[in-house]
């Protein structure tokens, strides 16, 4: 998503964005499981408790949760485990994935157990991508030979499709809160991202003027939208917050922004693409101002992903090329 901004904001969503100095906030190398060369935070609640992701090069992926020591989180012997989001009674969302096979979305509990939730029958791959505070875990159903479905299962397993505006055909899931979901749905030449309400109808929520680009990331419990949105022709992307109407009211920044967590306060964070090799992550007040977070070790690339109501942060160094480092902003 790094292109180059070629458009005039409008006055009033102009006079939201301010710019500060970089402060840098204090970092933790929050480190990872024994043997394992690669890791990430995810998510993080309001107790402070981390989740997130260790990789072995010729081994399965494991779950991380980071609770004082970091500790493996394990789903079905042999396959792969991949935790997404935690909630505030630390229960966990993520996925069991054996890629020849299937993956099957799975709901975590804190003392270590684990439940399977159902996929739709014919479709081979199902993932857990986020988690709300009732235990209902929002994520996708998927098939070879079908579209991508958002769907949700609630506290007891039961599986619900989400709906889909018309004309769309394909979705999926990236953040919940408090019975509301987001994520981004595809029709023809459009994606444009939406918002799953708590009384089961879903808002398409707009792009910039003239564009027909948009991608919602995370959502709070007031309903408060982050992600991002293209300008017309999508020749530039913007960091963007809709609020509980589907407006958008704040920009991040001039351009190559993405926003990537938001708290209930309505703070946001994600990171800015300088470059091709430079991410900055950064973090958003709700009226637009932002604050270089800094990166440890002088890495190139650190993306925020997650913010508690603490103000506490997580996200990870790296990029594909060099091992991630799963960090944490106080």
């Amino acid at each position: 998503m790094s292109r180059t901004l070629g458009f005039a904001l409008s006055a009033a969503l102009l006079a939201s964005v301010v710019v500060t100095a970089p402060a840098h906030a204090a970092t933790t190398d929050l480190g990872g499981l024994d043997g394992g060369t690669w890791h990430s935070a995810q998510s993080i609640n309001d107790a402070g408790v981390v989740v997130g992701r260790s990789r072995t090069s010729g081994k399965p992926e494991r779950g991380v949760k980071y609770d004082g020591l970091p500790t493996e989180v394990a789903g079905p012997a042999g396959r792969s485990t991949r935790l997404n989001s935690i909630n505030n009674s630390g229960v966990m969302a993520g996925s069991s994935i054996d890629p020849s096979v299937s993956t099957r979305a799975i709901r975590f509990h804190p003392d270590g157990t684990h439940q399977v939730l159902d996929s739709y029958p014919g479709y081979a791959y199902a993932g857990g991508l986020a988690i709300d505070d009732s235990g209902t875990v929002y994520g996708t159903v998927s098939d070879d030979n079908n579209p991508q479905l958002p769907v949700k299962w609630d506290a007891n397993g039961a599986l619900t499709r989400l709906p889909l505006p018309n004309g769309m055909t394909w979705g999926t899931v990236t953040g919940a809160s408090n019975g509301y979901a987001v994520g981004y749905v595809l029709g023809g030449f459009v994606t444009s991202a939406v918002r799953w309400n708590p009384d089961g109808t879903v808002t398409q929520l707009p792009a910039l003027e003239g564009g027909n680009t948009s991608y919602a990331r995370a959502v709070n419990r007031h309903g408060e939208v982050v992600g991002e949105a293209y300008t017309a022709d999508n020749r530039g992307v913007s960091g963007v917050r809709w609020d509980i109407t589907g407006k958008i009211v704040t920009m991040y920044g001039h351009g190559n922004t993405h926003p990537r967590g938001l708290n209930d306060h309505g703070v946001a964070v994600g990171f800015t693409t300088v470059t091709t090799s430079d991410n900055v992550p950064m973090r958003w007040m709700p009226d637009g101002t932002q604050t270089q977070l800094g990166t440890p070790n002088g890495a190139r690339k650190a993306e925020a992903v997650s913010i508690n109501n603490n103000g506490v942060i997580v996200g990870y160094t790296g990029d594909n090329f060099s091992p991630l480092t799963a960090v944490k902003w106080d």
